[in-house]
C-alpha cells in the first residue's frame, strides 16, 4: 500500500530532471527573445519643430563712440597775451557771447605800422607812374597835340592793365596759401585716421578734404593762367614805353625849355616790371592791413553756437597759442562705428538702429545716416568702413567720446513661415532642412528671406505646419571636430512671434 524508501527515492530523481530541463527552456526562451530584440532596429527619436508665422529680424552688432552732432572747438586766430577769460567747463553760452579776450595794444601797433607801410607803397607806385607819363609830356614840339595825348592815354591804359593784372594774380596767390593753409591744416589728420578702426573719419570730412585738395589744384590753374596775362600787359607797356622814349629822342628843332625839361628825365622812366612789382608791394602791403584790422577785431572770442562749455585751455595772462575752448552744441548727438568688408553691403542709410552706452540700462534709439564709400585697413589688413548712426532725443546724459553697443537693423519680415535658424544647412549656396514625416526624415530644398540669429524666414519649399528636425536624439553630441548634422543650436521645441505657436509638443519622438 505505501510505496517503500526505495521507490519514493526514485520517483524525486525521476521528476528533477524534468524541472531542471523546464527551467532551461524558460532560460533559452527569455535569452532568445533579448537577441531578437537586440537586432532589431530602434525607433528613431528627433526633436522637431513646426514651420509657423513669425517676426524675422536680422541684427549687425558693433561697437561705437557717441560724440555729439554740433561741436566746436574755438581759438584766437592770432597769438598774444590772454587778458580775461569770461566762462568755465559746465557752464551754458549761447552764440555770439564772449568767452575770452586778448591784450588789444600790440595789435592796435600793429594796425598802425601797417597803414605807414600801405602809404609807402601808395607813393612809390605814384612816382614810378608819373615818371612813364613824364615821358611822352617831354615830346618835341613837332609831334601833334593829339599824337601827344594818344601816346599819354596810351601808357595810362597799359599802366591800369599792369597793376588791374598784378592785382588779380596777388589775389591768386592769397587764394591758393589759404587753400593750402586750410588742406594741410584738415587733410593730414583724415589721412591718418583712415587707418584706425576705431574712429575712422566720417565720409563728410574725407569728402571735405577732397574739395579742399582740388580747391588748391584751381587756384594754381588759375594763377598760372593770371601769370601769363600778368606778362602780356607788362609786354605792352613796355612797347607803349619804348615809342614814348623813341618821341623823345627824335631830332627837332626844340626849344631851351624843352632840353631841360627833358634832361630831368636822365635817369629814364620806371620800367612796365617795376609798375607791376610796385603794384605787389602795394598788395602785400594792404593784405596786411587787412590781417591786422582782422586780428584786432578777433580779440574778441565768441562762441559759435548754443551749448555746454566742455573745455577751457584759455588762461589769463598767458599766450593764447594753442589754446581754446570747446563747446558741446546742445540738443542731437550721433554714434560712430565701422564694419568690414563683408557686412558693409548689407549696411544701408536709413536703417533702424538700437544703441546702448557703456552702463546704460535702456538703448536709445537711432537711425543710420551715412556709409563711409572708403575703407581704412587694420591692423590685422582687413578693411573697414564708416558708419554715422543718429540719435533721437532721449534723457538720457551723453557723454563725447563715450562707448556704445551698436545693433543695426539689417532686415525685417513677417515671414509665414519660420524657422529657427539652427534648422537651416547651406551646401554650395543652397539650404536645405530636414523635414520630418510620419517618423520618416528627408531633406529638402528651401529659399530664405530674412536670416535672423535664432529665426529665418523661409519663401520656398516648406508651408506653416510643417515639422523640421533640430536635432537627431540618437546621434552623439558633436565636438569640437566633428560635424555638425543635424544637431544645429536648438533644444527648444517651438517658438514665438508673430502668432506661431512652433508645435512646441514635438519635442520628444515623433508622435504615432
Amino acid at each position: 500500500m505505501g510505496a517503500t524508501v526505495a521507490e519514493r527515492k526514485n520517483r524525486r530523481w525521476l521528476r528533477g530532471p524534468k524541472l531542471v530541463v523546464g527551467g532551461v527552456a524558460v532560460l533559452l526562451v527569455a535569452g532568445a527573445a533579448v537577441a531578437w530584440a537586440s537586432t532589431q532596429p530602434s525607433s528613431p527619436s528627433y526633436r522637431s519643430v513646426a514651420a509657423a508665422p513669425a517676426t524675422v529680424t536680422d541684427t549687425l552688432q558693433a561697437t561705437g563712440t557717441i560724440q555729439p552732432v554740433s561741436q566746436a572747438t574755438v581759438g584766437f586766430p592770432v597769438a598774444g597775451q590772454v587778458a580775461s577769460v569770461a566762462v568755465a567747463v559746465g557752464q551754458k553760452v549761447t552764440a555770439g557771447q564772449l568767452l575770452a579776450q586778448l591784450n588789444t595794444t600790440t595789435l592796435a601797433g600793429q594796425v598802425s605800422s601797417a597803414q605807414s607801410t600801405v602809404a609807402t607803397a601808395q607813393a612809390k607806385l605814384a612816382t614810378d607812374q608819373n615818371s612813364q607819363t613824364t615821358v611822352a609830356s617831354t615830346a618835341p614840339k613837332s609831334s601833334s597835340s593829339s599824337a601827344l595825348s594818344t601816346m599819354v592815354k596810351g601808357l595810362g591804359d597799359s599802366q591800369d592793365a599792369v597793376r588791374k593784372a598784378q592785382q588779380q594774380v596777388d589775389a591768386d596767390l592769397t587764394l591758393v596759401s589759404a587753400a593750402v593753409k586750410q588742406s594741410k591744416a584738415s587733410c593730414p589728420t583724415v589721412v591718418s585716421a583712415l587707418g584706425d578702426q576705431h574712429a575712422p573719419p566720417e565720409q563728410s570730412q574725407v569728402n571735405d578734404c577732397s574739395a579742399l585738395l582740388q580747391q588748391v589744384l584751381d587756384a594754381q590753374t588759375k594763377t598760372a593762367t593770371d601769370e601769363r596775362a600778368l606778362a602780356d600787359a607788362e609786354t605792352k607797356l613796355s612797347q607803349a614805353l619804348g615809342k614814348a622814349v623813341s618821341a623823345v629822342n627824335t631830332p627837332a628843332s626844340t626849344s631851351s625849355g624843352n632840353a631841360g625839361r627833358s634832361g630831368g628825365q636822365s635817369q629814364g622812366p620806371a620800367s612796365a616790371e617795376q609798375i607791376a612789382a610796385d603794384q605787389a608791394s602795394l598788395d602785400a602791403a594792404s593784405a596786411q592791413l587787412a590781417a591786422a584790422r582782422q586780428n584786432l577785431a578777433a580779440a574778441d572770442l565768441v562762441s559759435p553756437i548754443d551749448g555746454t562749455v566742455a573745455q577751457v585751455s584759455l588762461v589769463a595772462g598767458q599766450s593764447s597759442a594753442q589754446a581754446h575752448v570747446v563747446v558741446l552744441g546742445a540738443g542731437a548727438s550721433q554714434v560712430t562705428t565701422a564694419v568690414n568688408d563683408t557686412q558693409v553691403g548689407k549696411v544701408k542709410p536709413g536703417q533702424q538702429a538700437s544703441i546702448t552706452p557703456d552702463g546704460a540700462s535702456s538703448p536709445i534709439r537711432g537711425k543710420v545716416t551715412s556709409v563711409g564709400a572708403l575703407s581704412s585697413t587694420t591692423s590685422g589688413g582687413a578693411p573697414s568702413y564708416p558708419v554715422t548712426i543718429s540719435l533721437e532725443g532721449t534723457g538720457q546724459s551723453l557723454f563725447a567720446g563715450a562707448t556704445a553697443t551698436v545693433s543695426i537693423t539689417l532686415g525685417s519680415a513677417q515671414a509665414a513661415v519660420a524657422v529657427p535658424t539652427s534648422a537651416v544647412h547651406s551646401v554650395g549656396g543652397f539650404s536645405f532642412v530636414t523635414k520630418l514625416v510620419d517618423g520618416q526624415t528627408g531633406q529638402v530644398r528651401v529659399t530664405l528671406g530674412v536670416t535672423g540669429s535664432a529665426l529665418t524666414q523661409v519663401t520656398g519649399g516648406l508651408q506653416a505646419g510643417d515639422q523640421v528636425v533640430l536635432a537627431d536624439l540618437g546621434q552623439e553630441l558633436p565636438t569640437a571636430t566633428s560635424n555638425r548634422g543635424l544637431t544645429g543650436g536648438g533644444a527648444r521645441g517651438g517658438f514665438g512671434g508673430g502668432g506661431g505657436t512652433g508645435g512646441g509638443g514635438r519635442t520628444g519622438g515623433p508622435t504615432r
